[in-house]
């Protein structure tokens, strides 16, 4: 592994761990910054989008759709900042639906498997009533939902940066030191 590139991984690890650690002690101010930088990030992409369409005289050459990529790119923006609590209730609503049917479907697939004498259903079974229970939270209650939601990636990021700073460490470690002779 070169230098260069554990350098690198050193600091993907060590920011996951950070934001990670954000997620898990402030899941929502943590979130509303998320919902934030994108929408700062879509108004800003949208401005210069607008800019950039009447600096160049490129559109006079045939269609380009930068005006309307720009209108609609600082609409997002500004919708994300002045609306983010509609935006992480709308996402959890459609996410919920979503879990709610994929959770009914694989409900009758277990069924199915168990009538046709398949071993392990019941796992399949099980995962779908979590999962079932979770769509119907997300649809019913979405901020507490996506408050758990938040801390879980909060943690799996901590997780992931924590395993990665180890295997670089064990990778530094157990790596041979190599010294050059130069006669």
């Amino acid at each position: 592994m070169s230098k260069s590139f554990q350098k690198a991984m050193l600091i993907t690890s060590i920011a996951y761990m950070a934001i990670g650690l954000l997620l898990i002690i402030w899941p929502d101010p943590a979130r509303q910054i998320i919902i934030y930088a994108i929408g700062a990030a879509a108004l800003l992409y949208g401005g210069y989008r607008i800019v950039d369409f009447f600096l160049r005289k490129e559109h006079l050459d045939g269609v380009q759709i930068g005006v309307a990529l720009g209108i609609a790119c600082v609409l997002l923006g500004l919708f994300l900042i002045f609306k983010a609590n509609v935006v992480v209730a709308l996402l959890a609503a459609i996410i919920g639906v979503a879990l709610i049917v994929d959770s009914i479907l694989r409900l009758q697939i277990a069924l199915n498997l168990r009538h046709a004498g398949v071993k392990n259903w019941l796992v399949l079974l099980v995962t779908a009533l979590v999962t079932l229970g979770f769509g119907i939270l997300l649809l019913f209650n979405p901020f507490t939902a996506i408050k758990v939601a938040t801390i879980l990636a909060g943690v799996g990021l901590l997780v992931d940066g924590g395993f990665t700073l180890w295997s670089i460490l064990q990778t530094e470690r157990s790596t041979p030191k190599r010294t050059f002779t130069v006669k």
